[in-house]
């Protein structure tokens, strides 16, 4: 009988320690929509694409994320977002802010077809450094256009440039709502509310020559301003 219980004794240390290593690799998130995003993109415009990572427990999570393959036509230009810098480009690799209880991670694609029809697919890999082995693969497929090629009108640009300190937003017809403001290197230097059909961003006696103002609604719109 002694060793009965001796077995099953072990066999039950087993099924406990087997449970707890499991659950220390659980990944603490998960991605929305989902992690793949199939849709459409409008010609000549800026369209955004948003993968969350959703997290809804209480410890704090550390992404990092890879560029796994691209494929675009020729004219079209894209770049990513992370939740807590920008890049001008598809960037290779990167590491997010961390995630704290409360926050969620982001891997955003913005994307401009210009006016070639065709489908581009981009994916990058995520992954949290608590969980090293349990790497995930985002995927966009976004297409421009169909079988006619027909473009659609050329959208009423914003008018955007610096000027005593400030950066001066006009013709938005109230399409925007945030104003992100990014130096070369992708960090975030200023995010703002703005409405209506104009708007003013203090630089707050920024150096940074060169900048990024991203701006976002109903459309969205990304541009390089030169700091005089």
């Amino acid at each position: 009988m002694w060793h009965i219980n001796y077995h099953r004794n072990i066999i039950l240390l087993a099924v406990v320690l087997f449970a707890a290593v499991n659950n220390s690799f659980a990944q603490s998130y998960y991605h929305s929509p989902n992690d793949t995003i199939i849709s459409s993109a409008a010609f000549d415009d800026i369209g955004v694409y948003n993968i969350i990572q959703m997290h809804p427990t209480s410890d704090t999570l550390y992404f990092k994320w890879h560029k796994q393959s691209v494929v675009l036509p020729v004219t079209w230009e894209a770049s990513i977002c992370d939740n807590g810098n920008c890049y001008t480009s598809l960037k290779d690799s990167g590491m997010m802010a961390p995630i704290v209880p409360g926050d969620n991670g982001l891997l955003s694609l913005h994307l401009d077809p210009k006016f070639e029809v065709g489908t581009g697919i981009i994916r990058y890999t995520v992954w949290a450094t608590s969980t090293p082995m349990q790497v995930d693969t985002l995927t966009w497929i976004i297409t421009a256009g169909g079988s006619t090629g027909i473009a659609e009108p050329k959208a009423k640009q914003p008018i955007i440039y610096a000027h005593n300190g400030q950066i001066i937003c006009k013709n938005l017809n109230s399409q925007f709502s945030n104003a992100w403001l990014f130096d070369l290197n992708g960090k975030l230097l200023i995010h703002q509310n703005i409405s209506g059909d104009e708007a003013e961003i203090r630089l707050q006696e920024l150096c940074t020559k060169m900048l990024i103002l991203r701006l976002s609604g109903t459309r969205n719109f990304i541009t390089k301003i030169l700091n005089n």
